[in-house]
């Protein structure tokens, strides 16, 4: 068996993502994170799906991709029992662009399906983004600066300086950054002012 730093640094990074769900999913069944956007989450295992292929078939670094794959099913599913999903026009537009996504993978092979669907993943996180800032939660932050580093290790693991093994990673580790640092952000307390204005 090789076993190599690149490997140890992929398997890390996927096992450690794959590790983040059970506090995510835990939190999302018991009514403790209730600012994880559904929308997001079925758009993320379904662009990931392409992306997933494409790296398949392109010998790509896509071991994440299949913990992610099933991680973010579970979440979904578990928002979909809480009742916890809405679908505005924003979502739409990301349904259009994975419809895009295929159609371009269709057209111009997997090398440009991993591109169009990562570029998509990370529009896809938008509402994510904009769910953290507006209900900031201590437990999504730690959650997501965790998937910022099993990201990153997945792109230091990578084989070489390439689409196939080190675009994904990258980009995640963008996007799960910007979602933890938006739900850092404090909740702000209404001032008496406001209080005493609205009544």
């Amino acid at each position: 068996m090789n076993i190599t730093l690149n490997g140890i640094l992929v398997w890390a990074g996927s096992l450690l993502a794959f590790g983040l769900y059970w506090p995510l999913v835990k939190g999302i069944l018991r009514g403790e994170i209730t600012n994880q956007s559904f929308a997001t989450w079925i758009l993320w295992v379904a662009l990931d799906a392409i992306a997933l292929v494409g790296l398949i078939l392109r010998n790509g670094n896509y071991l994440l991709l299949v913990f992610y794959i099933l991680g973010g099913s579970i979440v979904f599913l578990s928002l979909l029992y809480k009742k916890l999903f809405k679908w505005t026009g924003f979502e739409t537009f990301v349904l259009i662009l994975v419809v895009i996504c295929l159609a371009i993978w269709y057209g111009s092979g997997s090398r440009w399906a991993i591109i169009s669907s990562t570029i998509a993943v990370f529009v896809a996180g938008c509402p994510q983004i904009k769910d953290c800032w507006e209900t900031p939660d201590k437990k999504t932050t730690l959650i997501y600066f965790g998937y910022t580093l099993a990201n990153f290790l997945n792109f230091l693991g990578g084989k070489a300086w390439s689409i196939e093994e080190r675009f994904y990673p990258g980009i995640c580790t963008i996007l799960c950054l910007l979602i933890a640092l938006s739900s850092l952000r404090r909740k702000t307390v209404p001032s008496t002012r406001a209080i005493l204005q609205v009544r």
